[in-house]
């Protein structure tokens, strides 16, 4: 990476920073933010099997890979740069549609219950519908139909 490279990245990380501590997004409201959910994921009668089968019973992993991945998303810290898609091409068998409204749902609830500001919900949601949106394009649509 040249130098002016690596201004734009740091920059671009301290505008990132920056922004996130204005709508009251600290590293502390990743984690909250990915436990809640993902509690709420582990019990839900519809969501929670089909997680069960895809992670088993060592979750810790997977948190902390989610909070690598929202943590890369609001501070653009680089702290992640998996391939989210193939993996969850391997559940398409057990996904509908129906199921990315559910995860939005419980994703919109986990955010009320950790008390995060209307930016910060605001710009979760957006990331989180865009993702869904994302995924269900890749999972569920095909031209030739």
């Amino acid at each position: 990476m040249s130098a002016s490279d690596q201004v734009r990245v740091t920059e671009a990380r301290e505008t990132a920073r920056r922004e996130a501590a204005e709508m009251g997004i600290a590293p502390e409201t990743i984690s909250d933010l990915v436990d809640t959910f993902y509690g709420h994921v582990r019990a839900d009668d519809q969501l929670g099997p089909i997680f069960a089968k895809a992670i088993g019973d060592d979750w810790d992993p997977h948190l902390a890979t989610m909070k690598r991945f929202w943590s890369a998303i609001v501070f653009h810290d680089g702290g992640y740069s998996g391939r989210p898609m193939p993996a969850h091409m391997k559940l398409k068998p057990d996904l509908t549609p129906g199921h990315f409204s559910r995860w939005l749902g419980l994703f919109e609830q986990a955010l009320d219950e950790i008390g995060a500001s209307q930016d910060a919900r605001t710009a979760f949601l957006d990331r989180a519908n865009r993702i869904a949106d994302s995924f269900q394009m890749h999972l569920f649509y095909s031209p030739y139909e």
